[in-house]
């Protein structure tokens, strides 16, 4: 076991349970997020989609600036389980932690295994690319002000397309569709003395950089409120254009953020939405 799997395992040592005899898991019995026993330190959350369930598997100790995750697509299958055999397992290594950039290392893309529920109602992951079997418990299925860490690469993601001097075109693909095109609206209406929703420079409504800097953003945290609806809070600091380190206090903001067709967007950004 390499070093890093360690880190992993450590926390499930003495939870070797074994599933018993599983059955097809339904949109009921898996849709939501789940915790590890041992220490719920690990999470995987589960989503329809069609016949088969998206799953992510994350796990992030505070105090560490790297993030493991597993993704795959689990399937229902003739042993009366959902399987896979596209699991990708990653490292999403920040240079500190709370930094909104990151390195992704795959370690590998073809993990396979199987999921099912067992006789006390448990969810039980079966790893076959290493052998290694975990039990978790439902945390809640779409619980309200449920912490999601799983969601802290997109929002570090999301943060480079909020509009600094200018709204990038690019960022069409990253907000919700009417957010985007409200921006894009006020952006290109001749600028006011007044400093509010007409200044082009929106120095008084967004998170910005200012006279020769670019705002440093880092993910405080991320809360789902709903299924496809979550709340992103990021502090900004201020770098010098040229480079360094961020300097400043940092300054508190709110994304808020949608599901749409897999991918998360943002539609509102310091609730400014409703004066567009």
């Amino acid at each position: 076991m390499t070093q890093r799997h360690s880190l992993l395992y450590c926390t499930v040592c003495c939870a070797i349970l074994f599933a018993g005899c599983g059955h097809l898991p339904s949109a009921q019995d898996l849709q939501g997020r789940w915790a590890e026993k041992s220490a719920e330190r690990i999470e995987a959350v589960f989503t329809p989609a069609s016949e088969t369930y998206h799953v992510h598997i994350g796990w992030h100790e505070p105090g560490l600036a790297q993030y493991e995750t597993w993704e795959m697509t689990a399937v229902p299958s003739r042993s009366g389980r959902l399987t896979y055999s596209d699991g990708v397992h990653s490292y999403l290594s920040f240079e500190k932690e709370g930094d909104t950039e990151y390195v992704r290392d795959t370690e590998f893309s073809d993990g396979k295994g199987s999921f099912s529920i067992n006789k006390e109602g448990d969810l039980v992951w079966t790893d076959r690319k290493d052998g290694s079997k975990m039990v978790f418990f439902r945390t809640d299925t779409e619980a309200e002000g449920a912490a999601a860490p799983e969601l802290f690469p997109r929002v570090a993601q999301l943060c480079r397309y909020i509009p600094d001097h200018q709204l990038l075109p690019e960022a069409a693909g990253y907000m919700a569709v009417d957010f985007y095109d409200a921006l894009d609206k006020a952006f290109s209406a001749p600028a006011s003395e007044d400093g509010f929703i007409d200044d082009n420079e929106w120095l008084y409504c967004l998170v910005t950089g200012n006279a020769g800097t670019l705002p440093f953003y880092s993910v405080e945290s991320v809360v789902r409120t709903d299924p496809e609806h979550a709340v992103a809070t990021v502090t900004v600091r201020d770098v010098w254009e040229e480079g360094g380190e961020p300097f400043g206090e940092p300054r508190l903001h709110s994304l808020d953020l949608t599901l749409r067709d897999g991918h998360w967007l943002i539609s509102d950004i310091d609730g400014i939405k409703e004066r567009l």
